[in-house]
Parts: C-alpha cells; structure tokens; sequence
C-alpha cells in the first residue's frame, strides 16, 4: 500500500518540471506568457488547473499547457502504487510580482521580477500536499526572448 506523503513528492516533481524553461508554449517560457496574461488584468496571480484544463485569469491555451502536466501526473501516481482517482485536485498557482524575500535577493538569475509558484494535491480523503519555489520571471517579450522550434501545431 503506497504511502500518502509520496503525493508531496510528486509535487515537487510537478513544479521542478512546470518552471522549467522547457515548458514552452508556441516556442515561448509558458511562465513568461502566464505573467503577462495575469498582468493584464492587473491581479498578478495566475491559476491552473492540471485536471480540467481551465485557468485564472482566462488563457486560450491552458488546456494545452496543463496536458503535460496532468500525464506527468499520473503516470507518478500509477507508479507510487495509487489511483488516478485519488488526486481530487491539483492547482498551479503562481503569484507574480511579489515583494522580494531575502531568498529573492540572494538568487538573481534572470531578468523580471520576483513571483512565487506553489503545486498542491488534494488527495480523495481531502489533505492537501504541496510544494513551493521562489524565482525571477518577466513578462513575455518577443523582442526579448529567443523563440524555441517546439511550437504547437494548428
């Protein structure tokens, strides 16, 4: 019998992969294109919802975005010996232009500002598992950025 505290673990998984630059959308740092879509509604939060696909504020491709994720998802809790039904939740929240933590300070990677990403589980018997990474991020910028050649097809 698999042991719920793999969920956490899991999440770490779920939010290393999510910040990667890796994670592009059309060629571009999905992350990059979440701050600009939530900074244009002035709120500076972004939601995603791994298991329907929806987002907030609106974005035309989160269910795109959150496919990966959600078969990352579950191949982990077919591994560690769980269902898929036992992930009743799973939400990327991403708070962008937060103030800057001493962490913030000491870790300058990038251009843009500081935000913080945190990936919860709820699993079927309601406790909730997450994991949380602080980091640097601008608002999408074509002029600024290099275009991957992954790009989506129509």
């Amino acid at each position: 019998m698999p042991r719920r505290k793999e969920f956490k673990g899991i999440a770490g998984g779920l939010i290393n992969s999510f910040l990667s630059r890796n994670n592009d959308i059309d060629g571009y740092w999905a992350l990059g294109l979440f701050y600009q879509c939530a900074a244009v509604r002035k709120d500076f939060r972004f939601e995603l919802d791994l298991l329907s696909g929806k987002s907030s504020p609106y974005f035309e491709y989160s269910e795109r975005a959150s496919k990966p994720y959600r078969d990352f998802l579950f191949a982990q809790l077919e591994k560690k010996g769980f269902e898929e039904v036992q992930a009743k939740k799973a939400i990327v929240l991403i708070n962008f232009n937060t103030s800057p933590t001493k962490w913030h300070v000491e870790h300058i990677y990038t251009w843009g500002e500081p935000f913080v990403c945190r990936v919860s589980i709820t699993d079927d018997l309601g406790r909730e598992w997450s994991s949380e990474i602080k980091g640097w991020c601008g608002q999408h910028n074509p002029v600024r950025e290099v275009r991957s050649i992954r790009r989506y097809a129509s």
